[in-house]
């Protein structure tokens, strides 16, 4: 009787262990003759395939290049057609070195003679052409050459044909060798089940009924009943590992009584901390469950905490907007700093909310789930809104003053015989500031109509080739005083885009704009405006190798009114619109820009468009 428990495992992998080596044997000898045979196959024919299949190949590629020469215009062949030539010589001298089945040299030959014939008749075409013209040599070519070019077709073809024909026969050779190996395999695998049951059988019954009884104790105690223990019946071995068992659970009890009040102490200190939050706050699970929400949040989504336990997030709460972002944060590898402003309300009173999420981490793989806090941001907005409207009402009252005064200086100017040399100075200080002025007025009635939705664009599709070079060429002086490399890369681009030509170049222009006013002087100034089509978007980016733009001021530069000093220390005088523009434009396609950029490196602009029509 054999009593260890040691001692019975080790009996079962010995004798599976052997039977496996036994069988392992017998399957390396099969697998080495079919090794020898599928070796033979490929020495044999498989070469020879592939030289048919190439010379066939370089051929018809041949006749292509003869069908394009007589009907262009071109009295010279294409410089590939004897690439093509040579690589067909090429083949065919292997395929003479590897004669290996009956037939085949004399197809081979077949295949030389016809070729040379064939390449003769090709030089008369040629010759035709120059002389007489498309039409006889279109009459040539079919009556002749196309002929002669079947011929060879046909014998590749038989080349291959003999040596698949051989390939085939070597397959069948080699099933059978398969199905001979199959069946020792099978028989030694049938031999090792019925012996290794028969083992099996008989061990498993001294140790499946101990085992059994121990899954049944880590159930009970998994489902927290610690008063469950194992009764001691079995081999000493057993017996010891049941006793583990019973003074671990004599243990967990314990614990379980030590801690169960302290983790309800901070249960409800975390739930009176989250309650006494103004903003809502929403907690969901690893698997998108609410586990816990405020009296803030019951309020906004008009529901009741009770009903919205271990519920799916969207089953109880429709925002789509904030369920991709519980999602996107928690599908993060990093530390996710994201947020974004929403709308609620579809009534006349609507409220805004900053969405902030926060996952939750066990470990730096395990994700618990998340923390939804929402900023009521209502007040703000409306104070941007009012600060928008002023804005715009202050510019409209500026237009008319502004446009009185760049007119009568110019006016003036114009008589110029009637003042004096600096008198002709201070008006043309003022027609520049004037016209500063009203180009800051324009710039902030155009933002303010597209913060309105008041701008209607006019979206149709655009060849982003035409709009790239027609703004290199309105910024051709500047390039050049600058000494500034443009280098522009469209390929790849097979579709137009859709968007508002003016609007988008507006973008361009304005985006390049900046890339020169911080671009190096020196010659060694470089800016590449670049177009890629990406998952049915159309990618614009415009690089340079400037002075670049500090990490903290990357979200920052396209809101308004915001200039960046330069290394300086000095701004570069413009309003600080242009990007906030820029940005607007660009959310009225329904698209994103961005900026990537390292201090002393360079910056790279980037936005989107939707892909049209193709080119």
């Amino acid at each position: 009787m054999i009593k260890s428990i040691k001692s019975k495992i080790s009996l079962i992998l010995i004798v599976f262990i052997s039977l496996a080596i036994v069988n392992s044997f017998v399957s390396v000898n099969f697998f080495d003759k079919l090794q020898k045979s599928i070796d033979s196959i490929m020495d044999s024919n498989y070469d020879s395939v592939v030289y048919a299949q190439n010379m066939s190949n370089s051929l018809e590629r041949q006749d292509s290049l003869e069908l394009s020469f007589i009907f262009e215009n071109n009295l010279e062949i294409s410089p590939e057609y004897e690439l093509n030539n040579a690589n067909f010589l090429e083949w065919l001298g292997k395929a003479k070195n590897n004669i290996t089945e009956v037939g085949e040299q004399d197809a081979v030959d077949l295949i030389e003679k016809n070729y040379t014939d064939y390449m003769d008749k090709v030089k008369i075409l040629i010759s035709i052409k120059k002389n007489k013209g498309d039409n006889q040599a279109s009459k040539y070519y079919y009556s002749t050459v196309f002929q002669l070019f079947k011929d060879v077709k046909g014998n590749c073809n038989t080349l291959l044909d003999i040596n698949q024909k051989s390939m085939i026969n070597m397959k069948e050779k080699s099933k059978e060798l398969v199905n001979t190996a199959k069946q020792f395999t099978l028989g030694i695998a049938g031999a090792a089940l019925i012996i290794g049951i028969c083992i099996i059988s008989y061990l498993l019954r001294k140790i499946i009924h101990p085992i059994e009884d121990l899954a049944i104790g880590i159930n009970k105690v998994s489902e927290g009943n610690y008063e469950y223990t194992i009764p001691l019946k079995s081999g000493d071995e057993i017996n010891f590992i049941f006793d583990c068992f019973n003074n671990m659970v004599e243990k967990l009890k314990e614990y379980d009584r030590l801690n169960v009040n302290k983790i309800l102490r901070e249960k409800q200190r975390t739930e009176a901390i989250i309650e006494s939050i103004k903003s809502p706050i929403i907690v969901t699970d690893d698997e998108n469950k609410i586990i816990m929400l405020n009296k803030s949040a019951e309020r906004v989504f008009d529901v009741k905490e009770k009903k919205v336990i271990n519920r799916k997030f969207l089953d109880m709460i429709r925002e789509e907007k904030v369920f991709n972002m519980i999602q996107e944060s928690r599908n993060s590898t990093e530390e996710y700093k994201a947020f974004e402003d929403i709308q609620l309300g579809k009534n006349e009173h609507k409220d805004y909310y900053r969405i902030t999420i926060s996952p939750i981490w066990f470990t730096q793989n395990e994700n618990l789930g998340a923390v939804t806090i929402m900023q009521d941001i209502t007040k703000f907005k409306e104070l941007d809104e009012m600060k928008t409207d002023f804005i715009s009402n202050v510019s409209h009252e500026f237009r008319t003053p502004l446009t009185s005064i760049c007119m009568a200086v110019g006016l003036l100017l114009d008589r110029n015989k009637d003042v004096n040399d600096d008198e002709i100075e201070l008006l043309t200080i003022i027609k520049e500031d004037s016209d500063k002025l009203d180009n800051l007025v324009g710039e902030l009635l155009d933002l303010s109509k597209m913060k309105s939705g008041k701008i209607e664009m006019d979206i149709r599709d655009i060849d982003i080739n035409e709009v790239i070079f027609k703004i290199k060429r309105a910024f051709k002086i500047q390039i050049e005083e600058k000494k500034v490399t443009l280098n522009i890369d469209t390929n790849g681009v097979m579709r137009k885009a859709k968007g508002d030509i003016n609007k988008i170049c507006w973008v361009i222009a304005n985006l390049l704009g900046n890339a020169l006013r911080y671009i190096k002087t020196d010659g060694t100034g470089i800016i590449e405006i670049k177009a890629r089509e990406v998952n049915n978007t159309m990618l614009v980016s415009i690089c340079d190798n400037g002075e670049g733009i500090a990490e903290e001021y990357q979200e920052l530069i396209f809101e308004k009114f915001i200039q960046i000093k330069d290394k300086n220390g000095d701004t570069t005088g413009s309003s600080g619109l242009g990007l906030a523009i820029c940005k607007e434009i660009v959310k009225a396609h329904g698209e994103e820009i961005w900026v990537d950029s390292t201090v002393g490196e360079g910056s790279s602009f980037y936005f989107t468009l939707k892909t049209g029509e193709v080119l």
